[in-house]
């Protein structure tokens, strides 16, 4: 019985496991840019470029923090870490249609037209609300010849049936094995039916097909990748200028007789100059996976900040934004930092990588209360 398990078992589940590694790696799809990217493409959509990085599940929690980047939302949220959150619309804020529709999603359609917005607390009717998002996100990439319209599914499809009717066979053997008392078919069927179930685990169900025309902006994002992965791993030497200069100035011997004035202006400049650009790839970063980096890399520039005098600061800032206007952003933005990583657990629950979508557990309606 041993070779005919073999025969018609073993090597059956070793061949569909094969398969399904080779649909894992084609589904990555995966491309590299040469060179590291500081700044987001010109016009590019948050909400399309988590499509693009194949990062559904953190779509919305990275377009809420743009939105609160960008100063358009402000997010509420108390010290503790299980308090409830609220988000702000602040006067005057524009959307595009990607993130009003995320709005929309989060929010529902009974919200009144108050600046302060309650989450909704339907999580069933809010999963369906964040999957039209991300299909309609997905036919518009595919409009706009970035991705093919329809998903990859016959390879998902075809080896997890020829899985289950492995397993059917297996289970077949496992009774004839235990009749006959033949242990070492018994041990090559348990074999087998392992291999089958990590067939099952390890086979993608679906995946988004790329077009070339992807190509170009999956490869800007790819070098933001790179950048966030180099900040994370070595700080001091990733703080780039959007320019590509060092933001750390080298120190030169004329440098000594330079007025203290001037030198206290520059460090303050360089601190300014770093956080700004780690505020605007601070959605990115919760793209990536790596926001509890970016983090702190956010709150060290906070600190810096903080150490500086707020006239010197007022000296540096754009003429729209006052030194009290900017204190009052750093503060809101560090409130939102703390709870980026629950803002990224929670509201990517809803839509899991594949697209589709999973229900939330009974407390994330509690989670999303507005805070009165």
């Amino acid at each position: 019985m041993l070779a005919t398990v073999i025969l018609l078992a073993v090597a059956p589940a070793l061949v569909i496991f094969a398969l399904g590694v080779v649909a894992r790696i084609v589904s990555r799809q995966p491309v590299r840019s040469l060179v590291v990217q500081y700044t987001r493409a010109r016009g590019a959509s948050v909400l399309h470029d988590a499509l693009l990085v194949e990062a559904d599940r953190r779509a919305a929690a990275a377009v809420l923090v743009d939105l609160a980047v960008s100063r358009r939302i402000r997010i509420l949220a108390s010290e503790g870490r299980r308090e409830p959150i609220g988000v702000e619309l602040r006067a005057g804020g524009v959307f595009t249609d990607d993130e009003f529709a995320v709005l929309e999603a989060i929010f529902g359609p009974e919200h009144t037209n108050e600046r302060l917005r309650r989450f909704s607390s339907d999580r069933r009717a809010l999963a369906a609300r964040l999957k039209g998002v991300v299909r309609d996100a997905h036919y518009a990439l595919a409009r706009a010849g970035l991705v093919a319209a329809a998903r990859v599914t016959w390879p998902g499809t075809t080896l997890t049936v020829l899985a289950y009717l492995g397993m059917l066979v297996e289970a077949l053997f496992l009774v004839a094995s235990l009749g006959a008392g033949d242990w070492p078919a018994l041990i090559a069927t348990l074999v087998a039916l392992a291999v089958t179930i990590a067939t099952i685990i390890v086979t993608p169900a679906s995946w988004r097909r790329f077009l070339p025309p992807a190509r170009e902006p999956r490869e800007h994002l790819d070098g933001l990748r790179r950048y966030l992965h180099l900040a994370e791993a070595d700080r001091l030497r990733a703080l780039q200028s959007p320019a590509g200069a060092q933001l750390v100035p080298i120190t030169q011997p004329t440098d000594a007789a330079a007025p203290v004035a001037a030198s206290s202006t520059l460090a303050a400049s360089d601190a300014l100059a770093r956080f700004h650009l780690h505020e605007r790839l601070l959605p990115y970063a919760v793209l990536f996976g790596v926001e509890q980096a970016w983090i702190t890399a956010l709150r060290l520039d906070l600190a810096t900040l903080d150490r500086t005098k707020r006239d010197t600061l007022a000296d540096l800032a754009d003429g729209t934004a006052e030194a009290a206007e900017l204190a009052v952003h750093l503060d809101a933005l560090s409130v939102l930092v703390a709870h980026v990583p629950r803002l990224a657990m929670n509201l990517g629950a809803l839509v899991d990588a594949k697209g589709a979508v999973i229900d939330l557990a009974d407390s994330v309606g509690d989670l999303f209360r507005i805070i009165e």
